[in-house]
């Protein structure tokens, strides 16, 4: 199999993920052993054992952790996005560190990497609660009604892009916490997206950080941002 990405980097926001963090770690070295890549782990604030875990990486030359104070997903990718627009990589990738999507799944992104600035996967079953599962499906239809793009799988933490398109927009997402929806939707505008079915699994350890009313309240910030984001 040959490949258009030549380095990447690949940004995992971390909270509170201790009994997981070692397998989606080693699993990537497993998995992408034939790609030239660097893992930037940003523990978002950990009140677990993340941070301790993380120290057996310490001295890996593959790897940057960087422990910080919590701030939410969204501006932990951020943080990870702006760190790896100083490194040299052709792409950077994202994944979450829960491990409900195989590593191997980047497989299928990679190959139409070269042709599209942006290639996320979607999760066409997803092993979620329905409440987030109707959450995405309406995020969908109001970015179709708002932008005229659809959509399927807006925030889904399996991506890559290009160096070049993260560094044209970077500046448009970078006070929301929602920057991988709208980085979606401004890929998409641009005729440059591709979505890719992708396998999801159940989540079988940590804690989901975003629960019931928070969760409602983020739905409800996401909407907005989306309706309030210009393109242009």
């Amino acid at each position: 199999m040959s490949f258009k990405v030549k380095k990447i980097a690949i940004v995992i926001p971390v909270y509170n993920e201790e009994e997981i963090i070692h397998t989606v770690v080693e699993d990537i070295k497993d998995k992408l052993s034939n790609i030239d890549y660097k893992i930037i782990i940003l523990n978002d604030g950990s009140t677990d054992n993340t941070e301790k875990k993380l120290k057996i990486y310490e001295n890996d030359k593959n790897i940057l952790i960087i422990n910080k104070h919590n701030e939410g997903h969204g501006k932990t990718l951020i943080r990870g996005y702006e760190q790896t627009l100083k490194m040299d990589f052709d792409y950077i990738v994202q994944i979450d560190s829960d491990d409900q999507i195989p590593i191997e799944e980047l497989y299928k992104l990679i190959e139409f990497s070269g042709s599209f600035d942006l290639v996320c996967g979607f999760r066409y079953k997803r092993n979620d609660p329905l409440i987030r599962i109707l959450i995405t499906n309406i995020l969908k239809y109001i970015i179709f009604i708002r932008h005229g793009v659809f959509i399927e799988d807006s925030n889904i933490p399996l991506r890559i892009m290009s160096k070049l398109f993260l560094l044209d927009n970077i500046d448009k997402v970078k006070n929301s916490f929602i920057p991988n929806v709208l980085l979606s939707i401004l890929a998409s505008k641009k005729n440059n997206f591709k979505q890719v079915k992708t396998i999801h699994k159940s989540r079988n350890t940590g804690i989901v950080s975003i629960r019931k009313l928070n969760l409602l309240i983020l739905c409800i910030r996401s909407l907005l941002e989306v309706i309030k984001f210009k393109t242009n």
